[in-house]
């Protein structure tokens, strides 16, 4: 097999990431592992690249984070700060304490393992392995778990949004990724997995297979909880029995994973007995997939490990091992082994793979396999079939036959007058809070600000369809909504409102006429009824130099490809004006005494020769 271009990604920074002398989490693993990782010469190579990544920008940082907990962050960053509000954003005693410098340095980890990502996107470089990322558990308003920034969050959601990329995210913790879970479930555009010891007893007790996401997300959040006592046998099988069918369902165009190595045998912060040659197989088929499924371009990053010399530098070094496909050497360098023997909680290994007999034996060994095994099975029937989108359908006002057909949500990317546009239906309320509207759209409520929360409370609602076109830079230009219809259809559950809005700056490009199309395409419309009100009073129709009557006609003839035809109304909000106007699609399932109840409230005076 041919060499891999691979990048490292280090910031000495990181090493500042200290919480406390006697926390399990100890910046040592990171300077062992690059000590062993230059004694081994696998820093050198003319398809190895070092990079030295920038410290994320607050901007960067929202793709993962509130405004408000960054701030806090930065307040609890600086020496000698009253603390008192600290246990509220989850940086008080214990698990995450606040520490001087801890925004620069926890932004220092979450550039970079953005710069692995975008180094990757922007083909820089095939693979690449950030080890001071990871950090998996870190919520949107709150640290978790000793995990700040959540520097995964942040590169994901900048794939999404500037490669418009579907992320296949791997988490093989020993600990349930439950921060990257939060923050994408319900994005269709990122399937996360995550394989992990069950909650039962082990923090942070989430990810249990029930757990399949939410709105167009449902089927994307995947968990596969193994039971304590699990050895490599066991855990390997539930991994090669879900990882490539789930890659070729999803089709990935970027693979990140996380590989924390707490699961080890001798970690001792949880209940399984892996070994090192658990974690190479691991690396070697996400390295598979990553060649088979995203032309190579896969990220890697560290994560949880608690024996920073005997466990951690080794396991790690397999993973970039194997990322760059060097062969493991039969034995350590006697310099390395010679420095760091007497830092060691016990025995250091001198080859990467570990020592035959150090698993003790386990006397439910049989039937810890089969509950594993059990879990895997519902695992695939879940995840690997159609009846996920039934079974876990999320409440909503869409007819059963509608929502079924609109799961998941659709995607497309387009160019519009050689510019890049990124298309998503039913976008989802995470990708809406990520993004910002372009300035110049917000003729709805004449204010961006009020627009912006206007699209995140249609994203929330699980009635509505939002479907939107944004660009690389983050910037939303344009969306067509369907929500149900208020006024005098709203009983019909079939009758479905259009709104489009394209900003300024991007008209003139039948930009609104593609969205429209886009959605009218779908199977579920179907089973709707879609109607549009064009208002004249809704726009500056002088500013526009259209008259009333150009102003519908202009309407008419832009819904006229996407079935709409006007229909006669008495109801006061079109009637009100000669260029007010009422358009309508029927979908070819509606049902007949649906139309006609529909096409009877179309008038509503009793006209004076029928008395």
């Amino acid at each position: 097999m041919r060499a891999c271009r691979s990048a490292y990604v280090f910031n000495p920074t990181y090493l500042k990431y200290d919480l406390g002398p006697e926390h399990p989490l100890r910046p040592l693993r990171l300077v062992a592992l690059n000590d062993l990782l230059d004694a081994l010469r696998w820093l050198h190579g003319v398809r190895v690249t070092r990079v030295l990544p920038n410290p994320a920008t607050d901007a960067e940082l929202e793709l993962a984070h509130s405004p408000a907990y960054i701030e806090a962050v930065k307040r609890l960053s600086v020496a000698g700060a009253e603390t008192g509000t600290a246990g509220a954003w989850g940086l008080g005693p214990g698990d995450t304490p606040a520490f001087p410098e801890l925004h620069q340095v926890a932004a220092a980890i979450a550039g970079g393992t953005l710069a692995a990502v975008r180094a990757v996107m922007g083909g820089e470089t095939e693979h690449a392995f950030n080890p001071g990322g990871g950090l998996h558990h870190a919520q949107r308003e709150r640290a978790s778990g000793f995990c700040v920034y959540n520097d995964l969050v942040v590169a994901i959601a900048a794939a999404t949004i500037a490669h418009g990329a579907r992320v296949l995210y791997l988490d093989f913790d020993v600990h349930h990724g439950d921060g990257v879970q939060a923050a994408f479930y319900d994005d269709p555009r990122v399937l996360t997995v995550s394989f992990h010891e069950t909650g039962r007893y082990l923090f942070p007790g989430t990810g249990a297979v029930p757990e399949l996401g939410a709105g167009a997300g449902i089927g994307y959040s995947i968990n596969v909880p193994l039971a304590a006592f699990t050895e490599d046998a066991s855990w390997l099988d539930a991994i090669h029995s879900l990882l490539p069918a789930l890659a070729e369902q999803f089709k990935p165009d970027l693979i990140v994973s996380q590989h924390g190595c707490d699961g080890h045998v001798w970690d001792g912060q949880s209940h399984l007995l892996l070994t090192n040659h658990a974690y190479r197989e691991a690396a070697r088929l996400v390295h598979e997939l990553a060649h088979r499924y995203c032309e190579g371009r896969w990220v890697a990053t560290g994560g949880g490990g608690y024996d920073p010399v005997r466990v951690v530098p080794r396991a790690w070094a397999t993973v970039w091992g194997e990322m760059n496909r060097r062969t493991p050497p039969s034995r350590l360098p006697k310099a390395w082994l010679a420095r760091w023997q007497p830092r060691a909680a016990g025995d250091l290994p001198d080859t990467l793979t570990d020592p035959p007999g150090i698993v003790p034996t386990v006397p439910r060994r049989a039937a810890i396999e089969e509950e594993n095994r059990a879990t895997v099975r519902r695992v695939r029937e879940l995840a690997l079939s159609a009846h996920v989108r039934r079974a876990y359908r999320p409440a909503g006002a869409w007819t059963a036959r509608a929502l079924q057909a609109s799961l998941p949500g659709r995607d497309a990317r387009w160019e519009i007058e050689g510019r890049p546009l990124f298309i998503q239906a039913r976008a989802p309320l995470s990708l809406i809070r990520r993004l910002r509207l372009a300035p110049d759209m917000h003729a709805f409520t004449r204010d961006t600000k009020r627009e912006a929360t206007l699209l995140r409370r249609i994203a929330a609602d699980p009635s509505n369809n939002l479907v939107i076109a944004h660009t690389p830079e983050g910037e939303i230009v344009a969306e067509v909504t369907l929500a149900r219809s208020e006024g005098r259809w709203q009983d019909l559950d079939a009758v479905f409102e259009v709104s489009i809005e394209v900003a300024r700056s991007w008209r003139g490009h039948g930009l609104g006429e593609r969205l429209l199309s886009f959605v009218t395409v779908a199977p579920y419309v179907e089973d709707l009824i879609l109607i549009a009100l064009g208002l004249s009073w809704h726009w500056d129709l002088a500013g526009l130099n259209l008259t009333p009557d150009a102003y519908r006609s202009l309407l008419v003839r832009a819904f006229a490809p996407a079935g709409f035809r006007p229909l006669t109304t008495d109801d006061p909000e079109i009637a009100a004006a000669e260029g007010n106007v009422l358009l309508a699609r029927t979908g070819a399932n509606v049902p007949h005494d649906v139309i006609e109840e529909f096409e009877r409230r179309l008038m509503k005076r009793q006209s004076w020769f029928g008395l």
